[in-house]
């Protein structure tokens, strides 16, 4: 298996374990959006699954499409470095709003943004169409948040963040 995919595909992994530790907190801390939450962390379950299944079909030399992993692997440290810090600042702040806006913002970063546009993308092989009838309404993820909080009066952005 080539170690840089190896790398980088263990990374997109821990990132959507990361954001689903993330959203199970919030689903714990609000209990008036916990359904959407428990969902959310679900979906994001789903999609580390089926991380490790293409990184099991890379180890048996299946050929699978390199689109779904974003092309850098310092995107996706930082990304999960602001996670964990997100998930300890928030076992103490529990502030609704800033989970949201937290949460839509983790949603358009560079893994999360990656996996979606890929998901959301014509089938240009048989594989990729599996992956996403696999995959299937698990997605769209910061446009849901972004309407949940209009549909819930959220604001959108905090001043200064």
């Amino acid at each position: 298996m080539n170690q840089d995919f190896n790398t980088l595909i263990d990374e997109a992994i821990l990132l959507e374990l990361n954001v689903s530790d993330l959203y199970m907190l919030f689903y714990r801390h609000f209990p008036e959006d916990g359904q959407f939450w428990w969902k959310l962390a679900i979906e994001e379950q789903n999609h580390a699954a089926l991380l490790k299944t293409i990184k099991q079909m890379d180890h048996f030399h299946i050929q699978i499409p390199r689109e779904i992993l974003p092309a850098g692997l310092e995107e996706l440290e930082a990304a999960n470095e602001k996670i964990v810090l997100a998930i300890a600042e928030f076992e103490n702040l529990q502030d609704r709003n800033k989970a949201f806006q937290f949460a839509h913002n983790i949603e358009n970063s560079a893994g999360e943004l990656h996996y979606d546009t890929f998901m959301n993308s014509a089938a240009n092989s048989h594989i990729q169409s599996v992956f996403k009838k696999l995959n299937g309404e698990d997605k769209n993820h910061a446009e849901r948040i972004r309407k949940y909080m209009i549909d819930h009066h959220i604001p959108q952005a905090v001043s200064g963040s």
